[in-house]
């Protein structure tokens, strides 16, 4: 009986409509709530402006993805990186067993003998009458 292989490590969003995941609803609702009260705050200007950037952001964290991963994830990532401690230590490895010389043979030259000079051929002949437009 043949044995077909399983799928495995399926990760899948639940859909709220069409494409838009729970998650990527939640990144735009936060932004229309921030840009809600910024509404309110700031002036008229300041405010297209701010609401601008913070949508662009919410777009960027909700829909972009890099190999697979939110960008979200990415960012922490990053971050954790950067912040976290780093401890480089070097520690020597010993060999199982000690290290033995290897005898590697002599690469032998070859002796060129005489060179033979080649005929002229006839090509060369009727190049050379060609360059010199002699008959």
């Amino acid at each position: 009986m043949a044995q077909y292989p399983i799928p495995q490590f399926i990760e899948q969003e639940s859909k709220i409509a069409f494409f838009i995941s729970f998650r990527q609803f939640f990144y735009l609702l936060a932004a229309g709530g921030i840009c809600f009260v910024l509404y309110w705050v700031l002036p008229t200007t300041l405010f297209y402006i701010a609401s601008v950037i913070i949508f662009f952001a919410a777009a960027i964290l909700a829909f972009v993805t890099i190999n697979g991963a939110p960008i979200i994830n990415i960012i922490l990532g990053a971050i954790g990186f950067s912040m976290g401690g780093k401890n480089y230590t070097w520690k020597k490895k010993e060999s199982p067993y000690p290290f033995k010389p290897i005898k590697r043979t002599q690469i032998k030259k070859i002796e060129q003998g005489p060179v033979l000079q080649a005929q002229a051929s006839q090509l060369k002949r009727t190049r050379t009458q060609i360059e010199t437009r002699s008959k």
